[in-house]
């Protein structure tokens, strides 16, 4: 998870937190106006409900996906930074050095996407595109390592963060966004539909 991204979510909350401490006037309703830009991040089809594993994300990769993916067994579940739950695979050598590291976070009362549209547009490599019919944003912090942060939005005010590196990619780093991907996919596909 970008430490950046993880900031904004706080000042969007600090600041929802100091306007609920303001006068008891009600607010303006908000008003549309002709120059307000309407959200780059198109509207969710067919949500599927991240609460339903946020608790448990690790369970966001079947054992026989992970492996597919040359990740070792088991993951490990840990504390993310906003009271959600995170899930770290990796895949390591004999000597202990990382070659591949999937990092899954949910997130489901924000607008994650929204967010980090604004915050990575100046990335090296951007990308507002669709995966498994849900928006995503691709994105490389460096133009020279390889990783890459995948975030997808499968039901309005829910996402999942992922970060994907993998060591093999160094001379490619751009294949990492390649596979990282595939690994939204694999995600994506194991939650369940919002009834």
């Amino acid at each position: 998870m970008r430490s950046g991204l993880v900031g904004s979510l706080i000042t969007v909350g600090s600041v929802i937190a100091l306007v609920g401490c303001g006068a008891a006037t009600p607010p303006e309703p908000a008003r549309s106006s002709p120059t307000q830009a309407a959200s780059p991040i198109p509207p969710v089809k067919n949500p599927r409900d991240v609460s339903a594993l946020a608790r448990r994300p690790c369970d966001l990769l079947t054992s026989q996906q992970a492996a597919g993916f040359g990740l070792d067994l088991p993951p490990r579940q840990k504390d993310g930074v906003l009271g959600n739950v995170d899930c770290e695979w990796l895949s390591t050598t004999p000597e202990r050095q990382t070659l591949r590291q999937v990092i899954i976070s949910t997130f489901t009362n924000n607008p994650t996407l929204e967010i980090a549209y604004d915050q990575d547009r100046g990335r090296p490599y951007f990308e507002l595109t669709v995966i498994s019919g849900y928006p995503t944003l691709v994105s490389r912090p460096t133009a020279d390592t390889p990783d890459c942060d995948i975030d997808v939005k499968p039901a309005e005010r829910q996402s999942i963060s992922i970060s994907y590196h993998s060591y093999a990619f160094k001379n490619n780093p751009q294949q990492a966004c390649v596979v990282g991907k595939q690994v939204a996919a694999a995600v994506l596909m194991n939650l369940p539909l919002k009834s």
